[in-house]
């Protein structure tokens, strides 16, 4: 019997000793249920929805999903229990340490407000707060964690990082939550899951400091968004946002009139960097898993 990789074609990955490579993404008409039957490994597309990775449940034989995002919030719930879901390790942790590095510097520096000045044509000299100097809060001390931490080392900050585990040079989490107060910068590179929904709650923000910048990478849940809502609004708190809840983020939805906000469409791990490094990473993971197989 034959065993299936079904892979988006994109990747442009070839078959590895004892599996064969069958090609579908989203939009595409699902493969036959005969290919479907011999699938054992498994790589929905890229920023899929739920509908791409349930195709899974129609594979009596897969064993693995191997995810190109670095969250995998809801993946197992719509696959049967015996498939593993393998979430895409350092594949990301370059692009998205970089837009967060950028969108600190970005909202510091008023750019955005800068930006929609030049619409105008606009001269408006301020003084702003620099990068420099700022006291950190990284929360996730992950490989995207860590990526933006070594970035910023560059700029003449103090980076504190924290993990529920509170090991690798991190401080556990509560302690974010007994100092909150003390940092300029709150960056949030967690997975989505149910312990982090949301990290960010009203009475959590209500402690930070005035003028604090919040910095989303992770998902858009981890932030409550109507307090969020206000503490922007009353002008207290500043806010740039990869990623937002609700995603997308609806025309006439309060965020988008919000003062002190900077929001880009879900950028953080998309850019051209992007795919050489899923290549690399599916190519090696399936390689690993056909040896397994076979054996």
């Amino acid at each position: 019997m034959t065993a299936t990789a079904l892979i988006p074609a994109w990747l442009g990955i070839t078959s590895p000793p004892g599996l064969r490579v069958a090609t579908w993404d989203a939009g595409e008409p699902a493969p036959a249920q005969e290919v479907l039957d011999d699938v054992v490994y498994f790589v929905p597309p890229y920023m899929c929805d739920m509908a791409d990775v349930a195709l899974g449940a129609r594979m009596p034989r897969l064993q693995v999903v191997q995810a190109l995002m670095a969250g995998v919030d809801g993946m197992a719930d719509v696959l049967p229990d015996h498939v593993e879901v393998r979430r895409a390790v350092g594949v990301h942790d370059t692009s998205t340490a970089e837009l967060a590095v950028g969108l600190m510097i970005a909202a510091r520096r008023g750019i955005d407000v800068a930006a929609r000045d030049m619409l105008r044509e606009r001269w408006d000299h301020v003084r702003r707060p620099s990068l420099a100097d700022s006291r950190v809060a990284i929360l996730g001390w992950g490989g995207v964690g860590r990526s933006i931490a070594v970035r910023l080392a560059a700029f003449e900050v103090t980076v504190t990082g924290f993990s529920r585990s509170g090991e690798g040079g991190s401080q556990p989490v509560e302690r974010f939550f007994a100092t909150r107060g003390d940092y300029d910068i709150v960056v949030l590179a967690v997975p989505h899951t149910p312990g982090t929904e949301p990290l960010l709650s009203g009475s959590v923000m209500a402690g930070l400091a005035d003028g604090c910048l919040i910095v989303n990478v992770g998902r858009g849940a981890l932030v409550d968004t109507a307090a969020l809502v206000g503490e922007l609004q009353s002008g207290r708190l500043r806010a740039a946002l990869d990623v937002t809840d609700p995603e997308p983020l609806p025309p006439g939805h309060p965020l988008w009139s919000c003062p002190g906000l900077l929001v880009t469409p879900h950028l953080g791990g998309d850019s051209e960097a992007f795919v050489p490094r899923a290549r690399a990473m599916v190519e090696r993971e399936l390689a690993g898993f056909a040896a397994a197989f076979r054996a």
